[in-house]
């Protein structure tokens, strides 16, 4: 009987606790730190001319070369919509890693940050996408 009183105590004790670091999360915390990234996001970066607009930026710009592979890049939109320097996530080919960055760079800073929550906090995130450099792909977008 004293376990189980102390069992049922302790959860008690868990229970309110839980509670209070919630409250604390709805209490405005997200707000001091809107650079944070939080993922899933509800309301993900909107770029001002969508973002099938990003292919045709990259692969109409592209210096191919005999090289091929594909190369991650990351790009932050911070909590104002401004855009930190790419970077490389991944690469199949690392001869072809300044030309991606270089691409990258072109996309305009002109993005509305994301967003979280039914006060829709602005807040910094990520866009990833991958650049192939490949003939096909860039006559496929760039037409």
């Amino acid at each position: 009987m004293k376990k189980l009183l102390l069992i049922l105590i302790s959860i008690l004790i868990f229970s309110c606790k839980t509670e209070k670091q919630k409250t604390e999360l709805d209490s405005g915390s997200i707000e001091n730190q809107t650079d944070i990234i939080i993922d899933p996001i509800e309301y993900p970066a909107k770029f001002k001319y969508g973002l099938d607009s990003i292919p045709k930026i990259i692969y109409s710009n592209m210096n191919l070369t005999d090289e091929k592979g594909t190369v991650w890049i990351s790009i932050k939109i911070d909590s104002t919509g401004n855009l930190e320097k790419p970077k490389i996530m991944k690469s199949e080919n690392e001869k072809l890693n300044s030309e991606a960055l270089r691409l990258a760079e072109l996309i305009p800073n002109e993005w509305s940050p994301a967003e979280l929550g039914a006060e829709r906090i602005k807040i910094a995130s990520k866009y990833n996408f991958p650049i192939k450099f490949d003939e096909a792909v860039k006559i496929l977008y760039s037409e």
